[in-house]
């Protein structure tokens, strides 16, 4: 293995690691309010509560932290707020809870999981990109990846094929792309999460490569003039086939806990999308292997060929996963769970640019 990879050096970029753990929070979210309650003598507590949940805008999140298990003001916010809120535990306990309350819409629960459909199905029926982005924009910015995975999964029981989901992908991703941003998890190394996307990080890497060495070739004259760009291309492409590990990784280790979970359409949408994936990949690889088992403008139109579907479904892809799948598994799979996860991730084993796990 190392073998194969003794050149990943000269080609890879500066990492930037990430040593923190805490909330899933959006970039372009604003500075969030953090009230510590313990502070506070208990007859203070519930007025301070309110007066900041009212003095939130909507899509606005504050961060508390109490000396107990707030159960009651969660009881009350579900009686009085239900459907305008969405509530996630940072800590809890045994000596402080960390909790976050985010101001949604004020649409009930039920009535903006039927919208969300309702703009999916529009999307298959034809209707316009532009239109459903306007009208879904707001909407969408109120659903957390864990909803919208479900919602989608919904949808797919009701009688729309994966495959026909698959295809509403480049429309929806748009739409969504807009209204989620990028989403950031903080997680200290060794998290299978936080390896998965230190790993897509360098997967980017390799298809920016590809893609440059790609143009390159469009200028060459001949196989003589383009040794170096076609090196670089079976190095690249080399370490994405090494990717079908992190995929193996995915599917035996994290696909089946979202799974035991009740989250079944989004893992397997994702595996039919990695079986597209290693066939391109494959196929670049052999043709950079031998390319002169066809004429050099051949060569060049394959390679343009394959590189441009993986510029543009892998990177999609990663995307979704970082952005959706990720966040959502982080949401639903409980934290004792994980320790068991990265166990299955280490007995299948790690890409060779794996970064330190």
């Amino acid at each position: 293995m190392t073998g194969t990879c003794r050149n990943t050096a000269r080609f890879a970029k500066n990492e930037k690691r990430w040593f923190f753990i805490g909330e899933i929070k959006s970039k372009a979210q604003e500075k969030i309010p953090n009230i510590d309650l313990r502070a506070l003598p208990p007859f203070e507590r519930h007025a301070k509560i309110i007066k900041a949940w009212k003095e939130l805008e909507k899509g606005q999140t504050m961060r508390l932290t109490n000396d107990h298990e707030p159960k009651p003001l969660y009881y009350q916010f579900q009686a009085e707020e239900n459907g305008k809120f969405e509530w996630n535990y940072e800590k809890q306990g045994p000596k402080e809870w960390i909790f976050t309350i985010k101001k949604l819409s004020g649409i009930a629960g039920k009535d903006r999981k039927q919208e969300v459909k309702e703009l999916i199905k529009q999307l298959h029926s034809g209707a316009s990109a532009e239109e459903v982005k306007s009208k879904g924009k707001d909407l969408l910015k109120t659903i957390s990846p864990l909803e919208l995975g479900l919602i989608e999964q919904e949808i797919i029981k009701e009688g729309i094929s994966r495959e026909e989901m698959r295809r509403l992908c480049d429309v929806h991703l748009e739409i969504m792309k807009e209204s989620l941003g990028k989403t950031e998890l903080k997680l200290k190394p060794g998290h299978p999460i936080h390896t998965m996307m230190e790993e897509h990080k360098k997967i980017l890497e390799f298809l920016e490569m590809i893609d440059n060495a790609v143009k390159s070739l469009k200028t060459a004259k001949g196989f003589s003039e383009a040794r170096e760009e076609i090196e670089t291309i079976r190095h690249a492409v080399h370490h994405l086939v090494e990717a079908d590990k992190h995929h193996q990784r995915e599917e035996e280790a994290l696909f089946p806990a979202l799974e035991s979970k009740g989250i079944s359409e989004p893992p397997e949408i994702m595996r039919e999308e990695h079986e597209d994936l290693k066939q391109r990949k494959k196929a670049l690889e052999e043709l950079a292997i031998e390319p002169e088992k066809t004429s050099f403008e051949e060569f060049v139109k394959k390679a343009a060929e394959y590189s441009e579907f993986l510029q543009k479904e892998l990177a999609s892809h990663i995307y979704k996963e970082d952005n959706i799948l990720y966040p959502m598994a982080l949401k639903a799979i409980p934290k004792k769970e994980w320790k068991a996860i990265k166990e299955k991730c280490d007995a299948i084993g790690y890409c060779c640019f794996t970064p330190a796990h």
